[in-house]
């Protein structure tokens, strides 16, 4: 699909693979926070489709318990509710298999990457999908392995 206005001309894919940054931002208003609602409606109405690996339900989790629960952002019920999300609206969970996994370890030696974001960025690969990130970084190590957007709102890092 392409939107055009005057001067720019956008691309929106009707398919992407996610990592776990966009489906936190469903929750947490975060840099991006916006863009990944959108996507999330998009989703719910059936015009796009989401795909992620398996373990991204247990980082959900796992940060959404420290930036959600425990800083009282979400209520006992509202985080419980949370990490079923990803199943409930319809996100595609792939399986993180034997050689999926040796597959994402060469690439994660060869890029430099961390053996999770590894594994989205082959599974974005191997679907032929734009991978979706929040991770500036992820952004720039996974170039020339697959196609990375960075979801619109998140800005770069401040110089320390």
């Amino acid at each position: 699909m392409t939107s055009s206005s005057k001067s720019v001309t956008r691309i929106v894919a009707d398919a992407y693979v996610a990592d776990t940054g966009v489906f936190l931002r469903w929750f947490i208003d975060q840099d991006g926070f916006e863009h990944a609602r959108e996507l999330q409606r998009k989703l719910i109405d059936g015009s796009t489709a989401i795909e992620t690996v398996d373990f991204a339900r247990v980082e959900v989790a796992g940060v959404l318990r420290k930036k959600g629960l425990l800083a009282g952002r979400l209520t006992a019920e509202e985080f419980t509710a949370a990490v079923r999300v990803i199943d409930d609206i319809g996100v595609i969970v792939h399986e993180t298999t034997a050689d999926r996994l040796e597959r994402a370890a060469a690439l994660a030696a060869q890029k430099n990457l961390g053996i999770y974001d590894a594994l989205f960025v082959q599974l974005a690969r191997e679907l032929d999908l734009p991978l979706l990130t929040t991770d500036l970084r992820l952004s720039r190590a996974g170039e020339g392995s697959a196609r990375i957007d960075v979801l619109h709102g998140v800005k770069k890092p401040h110089p320390a």
